[in-house]
């Protein structure tokens, strides 16, 4: 879920990384052009060369200059195979920027009192624990908004991806068993789990679900009526986008699998969904400082500085810094920022299934940037940055062209390697080292639960026990190595499954996902399963 940095990191002071003061227009260097909304950018080209070479469904997109949408487009279908298309007014999962909702909910908290964000995770939550005991007693609300945990790159997703049943309650439970990567507090990996441990926070401490107060703290004063804080809020009626995925190397997406929608428990991580007028909205408040539309300060001007403070150091990409566009990055609290063409740039991005959105603000230039796609590709982040650099002043830099180049050759290496493991076991592989029959019984991992290998007729099959989506035929690749090829194949999933044979028994298990295409948050390497009953 979501498109983490995962670069080289960064290891300098945090104080490199502050964000601006809150009249950062006003210190600009005077070097630096100021956006100008008069300048020549075709955004609806633009939208269009993205989408064409992302191949994509459906997008929208809306820029906002000196607090004025100077541009709002729609282009494609919102759904593969009907005539609907795609609306300006038409809601999308923002997924992980939701994050900053969240982030915003406990800044509320902190200005009333009621939340420390350097006070431990067990101040409000008293069974909260981590892999260390030290860790656990440290841990504070800080630590779970800005990624540097100590755990692997979405470690314990499956929990609740793609079609996970599990509840807050089921994520503080597992979280002492994931163990950890590098130590606390050393590197930045991205994760989930722990944003929905925050929502846990604003929900004990206020009183109210994270849902209920996102909503009528956030959502409602801001002037974001039209937006919700989960699917189930989406009023009869209104136009929402459908995602879409498809399989590698095939032509076109397929509307998701129903059940693929996020459940309430991913809320606080990546639940809203919103349109572009909102999210235009959403960056004027910004803007002015954490005060709406109507002059209600929602926020004081020293939570507006926290919030945009960089706290763990992160990779810059590595074609923006070629292009000497960036060389300092941070994550902060729910926000990535980062310098941009001389700039302070606020953003994040979101990965749902099937739709991937890209937000920005650059407050020197009072410019705000949304993009949303309803396909699981990485359209939005490149139409965004490219408007970004010509609005800046650098229409040189060309991210359609470079960044949709790389996305084709890196799509076209994955869907061989799935297609070369797809025609099943190797020539010249070793046979199982077992009969089929002994690999059968119920395997358990301590933060996940039961996985399943039963006999469905002459082969083996796999029951993922929190999902329903992700059960299917073992295929034998090698030795006690099995492929398991998910039914829907656009989820891109698949697995390799390998078995632990010792002294002449099946003892557990471990899996990894077959190609570099599929999604960090199906962390099948994460697992560790135990075989406890035949």
């Amino acid at each position: 879920m979501n498109f983490a940095r995962t670069g080289a990191l960064l290891l300098l002071p945090t104080a490199l990384f502050a964000a601006a003061p809150l009249n950062a227009a006003e210190q600009a260097p005077q070097a630096q052009p100021a956006a100008d909304a008069t300048a020549s950018v075709d955004y609806d080209a633009a939208l269009q060369r993205t989408m064409q070479a992302y191949d994509s469904t459906g997008m929208v997109a809306a820029v906002s200059i000196d607090g004025e949408t100077v541009w709002q487009g729609a282009q494609g279908l919102a759904e593969e195979g009907t005539n609907r298309p795609v609306t300006q007014d038409m809601l999308f999962p923002i997924a992980s920027i939701s994050k900053a909702f969240t982030t915003t909910a406990l800044a509320i908290l902190v200005d009333r009192g009621e939340v420390d964000w350097d006070a431990p995770v067990r101040t409000y939550i008293p069974e909260f624990a981590m892999w260390d005991p030290w860790v656990s007693e440290e841990f504070t609300v800080r630590d779970a908004l800005t990624h540097r945990s100590g755990l692997p790159l979405g470690a314990g997703d499956l929990l609740i991806w793609p079609d996970g049943d599990a509840k807050p309650e089921d994520i503080i439970a597992a979280l002492p068993h994931l163990r950890p990567s590098s130590a606390f507090r050393s590197e930045y990996a991205y994760d989930n789990l722990l944003y929905i441990v925050a929502g846990e926070i604003v929900e004990r401490v206020s009183g109210k679900s994270w849902a209920e107060f996102v909503t009528d703290e956030i959502l409602v004063p801001v002037g974001m009526g039209q937006c919700v804080a989960d699917k189930s809020r989406i009023p009869a009626g209104a136009p929402f986008v459908t995602g879409h995925e498809r399989a590698a190397g095939a032509e076109a997406g397929v509307p998701i699998d129903e059940r693929l929608a996020f459940s309430e428990t991913w809320s606080a991580a990546g639940g809203i969904w919103c349109n572009t007028d909102g999210m235009m909205t959403w960056g004027r408040f910004w803007l002015d400082e954490g005060v709406t539309e109507g002059g209600k300060r929602l926020l004081s001007e020293k939570q507006v500085r926290e919030v945009w403070q960089g706290v763990t150091p992160t990779g810059v990409s590595g074609r923006l810094r070629a292009a000497g566009l960036s060389h300092l990055s941070a994550y902060s609290l729910g926000w990535f920022t980062q310098d941009f063409a001389g700039r302070l740039l606020v953003s994040h991005g979101g990965g749902a299934p099937g739709v991937v959105s890209n937000f920005m603000i650059i407050p020197e230039d009072n410019l705000v940037l949304f993009s949303a796609s309803n396909d699981y590709r990485s359209a939005p982040s490149t139409f965004n940055y490219h408007v970004a650099v010509a609005l800046l002043g650098h229409p040189e830099n060309d991210f359609i062209t470079d960044w949709g180049g790389a996305f084709a050759k890196a799509e076209a290496a994955g869907t061989q390697l799935i297609a070369d493991t797809a025609t099943g076991t190797p020539e010249g592989a070793a046979p199982p080292s077992l009969p089929l029959s002994a690999y059968v019984g119920t395997y358990r991992d301590p933060w996940y639960g039961e996985v399943r290998i039963r006999m469905q007729g002459d082969g083996l099959f796999i029951d993922m026990g929190r999902s329903e989506i992700l059960d299917g035929d073992l295929t034998h690749y090698e030795k006690d190595r099995f492929a398991a090829f998910w039914p829907d194949s656009s989820l891109k999933a698949d697995a390799f499954v390998d078995f632990t044979v010792e002294n002449g028994k099946v003892t557990g298990m471990k899996m990894k996902a077959i190609s570099d295409l599929t999604d960090f948050s199906y962390d099948f390497h994460d697992l560790d399963l135990k075989r406890v009953e035949n």
